[in-house]
């Protein structure tokens, strides 16, 4: 399987991730961070936080992985970092009704080691999935 290049979601140009450290300029816009620890233990390996803070699993959401978030390919771990994403982001029945795509178009697409996405990113794809509704 081909990875992309740390920082690039590929051919998804509404959403550029960074993997740099970058702060905000906003201080009232939400700012993602996902880091790849390999040498952490089993399950912990990959820690998403939202403005510094553990992003909430949302299992009352969807309970796709007993081992927490992961992202760079399509399965349950991303699965559960996309509905998290989405439901902290935006409300739960729009998270629920949209994960699975965010899943696809976005979270796939995430650079394996690190990446950052701010609100603003999240808005423009809901923009777009709204409008193809």
């Amino acid at each position: 399987m081909s990875r992309q290049p740390q920082g690039s979601t590929g051919g998804n140009a509404r959403l550029r991730p960074s993997n740099e450290g970058e702060q905000s300029r906003a201080t009232t816009e939400h700012v993602y961070h996902g880091r790849r620890d390999p040498t952490a233990p089993v399950g912990q390996e990959c820690t998403v936080t939202v403005d510094g803070e553990p992003l909430d699993l949302r299992y009352d959401l969807l309970s796709a992985s007993p081992a927490g978030f992961e992202w760079s390919y399509g399965g349950s771990g991303p699965a559960q970092l996309a509905i998290a994403l989405l439901a902290h982001a935006f409300e739960d029945e729009f998270a629920e009704r949209h994960y699975q795509r965010f899943k696809r178009e976005v979270v796939s697409e995430l650079p394996e080691e690190r990446w950052i996405l701010r609100k603003r990113n999240l808005d423009a794809w809901r923009r777009e999935v709204v409008s193809d509704a």
